[in-house]
């Protein structure tokens, strides 16, 4: 076997020697057949990963605690303190002293003795003291009288006493203040006058109040219960009774 080589003559191979052999058709095949599997393989690999990657983002775990998002809302800010409690002349008018109290209900008005009530304890039992000395004190009428409806009977007494003060103030040359509220009043009373379960010292106080609206034409007397009126002396078996309280 010979081959020509530069000058035009030829070259007589070695006999023996290797001959490097050149890459055939079919590896380069293959190997192009290897690089487009890798190409395809790789791709679908990432988007069946991708799902369980984010599944394993998205697990929750068990022993961390409740993120801010989940937890329970946080309760309300606390109501500050009344500035009554420390107001000198509400804790005056919080003893028994008149004086004190009309001097508070001259200076705050029924709508200012009537915000009082929500502080509760003491500055309320003042609010309630100094209500019928208000100059329009006929105002709270209906907000106590919706009260009272609504209280139990151990929350009673000191409201069906402020209603009695007011109703019982005389009558005065003026247009009535609040005419709708009054007259929820005197109905609120009859009701508080005939329930059973309301002790019979403080139904006779409702039949009081509900007696001085209905003087003022706010309720039709006869609807206001009578059975807790002292009998007649000597009226025999027809049990007749006798003034109203």
């Amino acid at each position: 076997m010979s081959r020509k080589v530069r000058g035009g003559g030829v070259r007589r191979a070695r006999r023996g020697a290797p001959v490097p052999a050149r890459p055939g058709r079919l590896a380069c095949l293959a190997r192009l057949v290897r690089l487009a599997c890798l190409a395809l393989i790789a791709p679908l690999a990432l988007v069946l990963a991708a799902p369980l990657a984010c599944r394993r983002e998205r697990a929750p775990d068990a022993s961390a605690p409740p993120s801010s998002s989940a937890a329970a809302p946080a309760s309300a800010a606390p109501r500050p303190p009344s500035p009554r409690l420390t107001d000198p002349r509400w804790r005056r008018a919080a003893g028994d002293d008149p004086l004190e109290q009309a001097r508070l209900a001259e200076a705050e008005g029924a709508s200012g003795l009537l915000a009082g009530l929500e502080d509760g304890g003491d500055i309320a039992a003042a609010a309630l003291r100094a209500l019928p000395y208000a100059d329009d004190a006929d105002l709270a009428l209906g907000p106590l009288a919706a009260r009272a409806r609504a209280a139990p009977p151990s929350s009673l007494p000191p409201l069906l006493d402020a209603l009695l003060g007011i109703a019982g103030r005389p009558p005065r040359q003026r247009e009535p203040l609040d005419p709708d509220g009054a007259r929820a009043a005197a109905a609120a009373l009859v009701e508080l006058s005939g329930r059973r379960d309301v002790p019979a010292e403080q139904r006779a106080v409702a039949i009081s109040a509900a007696r001085a609206l209905a003087d003022k034409g706010l309720v039709d007397p006869r609807l206001i219960p009578g059975d807790l009126d002292p009998e007649i002396p000597g009226a025999g078996a027809g049990g007749g009774q006798g003034p109203r309280p």
